[in-house]
Formats: structure tokens, sequence, C-alpha cells
């Protein structure tokens, strides 16, 4: 069962992990052999390659702010949307393109599976269309 305060812990955990790049806060919460499902780019199995893949993207943006905006749990299920914002300012291996300066708005909707107090799987389904289009990337459409 997900506790009020395992929703409030989380939603810090998740925060410490994008805003102040203290990955590590995840270990609470995530099972080290997860599977983060994230369509359409490849499945990622294991928190220290989800660590790796997070480093890579701090690489490119600064300023970067989460903000939760709803957590619902249910048995071992939770659900959360979330807003992350941030400034394009270098380069990944994953979106290797010239830094923009842009600021970018990304958002999501995560869907987590929980056994024995961590999360064994995720699923998350984000505007990606949308955040190609803010860096340029994709044109607008209409």
């Amino acid at each position: 069962m997900i506790t009020e305060e395992i929703k409030t812990r989380f939603i810090q955990a998740v925060k410490d992990g994008w805003q102040n790049g203290n990955l590590d806060a995840w270990d609470m919460f995530y099972a080290p052999d997860c599977v983060f499902h994230k369509p359409p780019f490849p499945d990622t199995t294991g928190l220290k390659n989800v660590k790796e893949s997070r480093k890579d993207t701090l690489k490119a943006y600064t300023d970067i702010k989460v903000e939760i905006d709803g957590l619902i749990a249910e048995g071992n299920m939770s659900s959360w949307q979330s807003t992350w914002q941030a400034t394009h300012s270098g380069q990944s291996a994953s979106l290797p393109i010239p830094p923009t300066g842009k600021r970018v708005t990304l958002s999501s909707c995560l869907v987590n599976r929980w056994q024995d107090g961590k999360i064994v799987e995720e699923w998350e389904y984000s505007d990606h269309l949308g955040f190609l289009q803010q860096l340029g990337i994709v044109p607008q459409m209409g």
C-alpha cells in the first residue's frame, strides 16, 4: 500500500533527482532491476542505466524545474502527472543538437508498478512532439 508519507517522499526524490542532480535519491524508490518503458524509445532496464541516461540529459539542460501536478495511488500502482521545464544549454548523446538556449516544457504522465516498497516498472507517456517543436527540430503544425 502506498501511503501519503510515501507519496510525499517520492515527490521529493523526483525533484531532488532532476532539480538538484541527486540521482541517488531515486535509490529509495526504484528497484535496482526496474524496467522503464518510454515510448517510442527502447525500454531501459536497471536503475543504473536509467541514471546514466538522466546524467546525459542533465548535461544538456540547466535550470531544471519539476512540478508534480498530481499523484494517485491504489494498491501496488501509482500514476503521476508532471511538468518538466529546463533551458537547453548543452548537448547530449541522446539528442545531439547544438544548444538552442530555449526554455522548454515537457508534460508527462507516468504509471508505476510497485513491489516490496519499490518501483519495479514505470511507463512514461510524454509530449515528445511538442518538446521537439519547442526546440525547433520539428516544425510547428498548422
